[in-house]
């Protein structure tokens, strides 16, 4: 009797053991589940942010190229760009195509007033660099000049070098808003301006009479 007892012991421990493995297979199988959900519900929302923090700092480097730019025309190392009558908001977008840019120098293709400041450290500006800024400038006076000493308006677009593949390119008036590109689809619009700014531009032999030229609202402090 007693080994029938232990017998008997011994099944219902391997049916215990049993229904516990099992148990704790399905327990497995739930967590994986469970997981597998969750990383599905976020991966888009992980994408998002990743594509954001990309865009967030392309446009940190189009601001950077554009304080260079604007930097190198109030220097003299970078001439003055072609002075018109034009704001900077009825210029239009430069022309797509294959660039011939070198480092810090004016692109010869394919259009002139685009200067050219490498990103990925080859000297030059190619189309296919998602590194590679290309900086659109323009001068402005409301009145025609002939000297730049008499002071412009200074306004600068920054885009993509990649930009200039195929279709035409866009400027901030193409777009719904004028608002900053940083969260503009995730990855922003490639062919829209990743920063665009207007400035002024003066030297040492600007003086008060050019300005009141220019802007005859101003009040006289004579």
């Amino acid at each position: 009797m007693p080994k029938q007892l232990t017998k008997l012991q011994s099944k219902q421990q391997l049916v215990i053991k049993s229904s516990q493995s099992g148990f704790t297979i399905i327990e497995s199988l739930l967590a994986m589940m469970v997981i597998t959900i969750l990383m599905v519900g976020l991966a888009p929302i992980i994408a998002l942010s990743v594509a954001t923090r990309v865009q967030a700092r392309r446009v940190e480097l189009g601001a950077e190229a554009a304080k260079t730019y604007i930097d190198g025309v109030r220097s003299g190392i970078i001439l003055d760009p072609e002075i018109n009558t034009t704001a900077l908001s009825d210029v239009g977008a430069p022309p797509a195509g294959n660039l011939t840019c070198d480092d810090n120098a004016e692109c010869t293709a394919p259009a002139n007033n685009l200067y050219c400041i490498d990103g990925d450290g080859d000297k030059i500006c190619t189309s296919n660099s998602t590194t590679d800024m290309i900086v659109q400038g323009s001068g402005f006076s409301p009145v025609a000049i002939t000297d730049a000493d008499d002071g412009y308006s200074l306004g600068v677009r920054v885009y993509r070098a990649d930009a200039f593949q195929e279709q035409a390119l866009e400027t901030s008036s193409d777009l719904d808003s004028n608002k900053a590109l940083t969260f503009t689809g995730g990855l922003g619009k490639r062919k829209a301006p990743l920063v665009e700014i207007t400035t002024e531009i003066t030297t040492a032999k600007t003086n008060m009479n050019d300005f009141r030229r220019r802007f005859p609202n101003l009040p006289n402090t004579n």
